[in-house]
């Protein structure tokens, strides 16, 4: 059952802000006066409640202090004016919620901070979209920004469960992947990106360490330069090194020494779809003799940011002229007659196709994973 609190927490991407009536007052002003942004002080004030639920004991803060009798908690102003009791689980409630809020806002700004390689003047949502965040070393930087920061940012639709991979660090809970889409006046989609979010409480450096062993026992695939398939942290994972500083791709796992420092992005994999995709790929980008660039781009599309899942597939028949999308290897262009496509990880790989013969391929590619 949900409680009812006391206060109610607005925020406008700039501060917090916590509203409540004058009987409450001092639990506003613990808040926003002693807590503040501090997200540790917020976490050591919950753990305080965590405690025997029967045994009293008091905290003293800057400007006030918390009386718990073993039953009330009574915050109190140091001075001795103002006071309010609370119930232990709705004090607890209300630290949850200003936290989460807190968290929320110190995500967006730094999320706002790392957009500096956006143009002057872009929209931040198109930032995202568009891969301007995301670094070109070391996927999934995106990983500590909650899901509702981005949903604020730039709108978000989750990718069906069955899209998602398992097992991340042994936790049972993998990667949680999510469309970004920029949304014009008129509401019409222009442009998407593909973004990949890990799950609260999983450590960066440890996930950089597995990438390292991983890469002892990678498999670079020989239809795309620079990519290779593995596992990381349980989850099966593709991603890309820099061609031009290994001596000689595809290599044997002996050979990697030192290529972790090359690696530019990995993702994961969705769910096994018991289809050898990278087979697949190569054999539909074979389809037309019109790609005019190199055709590695044109398999890395498919095979990295189409993969395995049908919900690709209907987001990309469902783009009409004009339509941008990044996603995990490639940015798309598409426009009334040509469909171009731009490597992220391999610069000035680019290619164009036909858009009728690319909805063919699309159709071929398809065709081959249900086969």
């Amino acid at each position: 059952m949900a409680l009812s609190l006391p206060v109610r927490f607005r925020s406008d991407g700039v501060r917090v802000a916590v509203e409540t009536d004058p009987l409450h007052a001092p639990l506003r002003d613990f808040l926003i006066n002693d807590l503040g942004e501090d997200l540790s002080a917020i976490a050591r004030a919950q753990g305080r409640l965590n405690g025997d639920p029967a045994r009293p004991w008091q905290e003293h803060y800057r400007y006030h202090r918390l009386d718990f009798d073993g039953t009330i908690v009574h915050v109190r102003d140091v001075a001795g004016w103002a006071s309010c009791d609370l119930d232990p689980a709705v004090l607890r409630q209300c630290l949850d919620e200003y936290l989460q809020e807190v968290g929320a806002l110190k995500s967006r700004r730094s999320l706002e901070r790392g957009l500096g390689q956006a143009r002057e003047g872009e929209p931040v949502a198109t930032s995202l979209a568009l891969g301007a965040v995301s670094p070109r070393t070391q996927g999934w930087g995106l990983i500590q920004t909650p899901r509702a920061v981005l949903e604020d940012l730039a709108g978000l639709t989750p990718h069906p469960d069955a899209c998602l991979p398992h097992g991340v660090l042994g936790t049972g809970s993998g990667a949680c992947w999510a469309d970004l889409a920029v949304l014009d006046e008129t509401g019409t989609r222009l442009r998407g990106g593909t973004k990949t979010f890990m799950p609260r409480g999983i450590d960066p450096e440890r996930l950089m360490g597995e990438l390292g062993n991983a890469l002892t026992q990678a498999r670079f695939l020989k239809s795309i330069p620079g990519a290779w398939s593995g596992v990381v942290a349980g989850v099966p994972v593709h991603g890309y090194v820099d061609p031009e500083t290994v001596l000689r791709l595809p290599c044997e796992p002996i050979e990697i020494g030192g290529v972790v420092r090359r690696v530019r992005v990995f993702f994961p994999e969705l769910a096994d779809s018991g289809v050898d995709l990278e087979s697949a790929a190569s054999a539909a980008s074979e389809l037309t003799a019109s790609v005019n660039g190199p055709r590695h781009v044109l398999t890395a599309f498919l095979l990295h940011d189409l993969q395995s899942h049908r919900h690709h597939l209907e987001v990309l028949r469902a783009a009409r002229p004009g339509w941008e999308h990044t996603g995990n290897a490639c940015h798309l262009r598409l426009d009334v007659q040509t469909v171009r496509l731009e490597h992220l990880w391999l610069p000035g790989h680019a290619c164009e196709i036909p858009t009728g013969e690319f909805g063919g391929i699309l159709y071929e590619y398809e065709r081959l994973l249900t086969s």
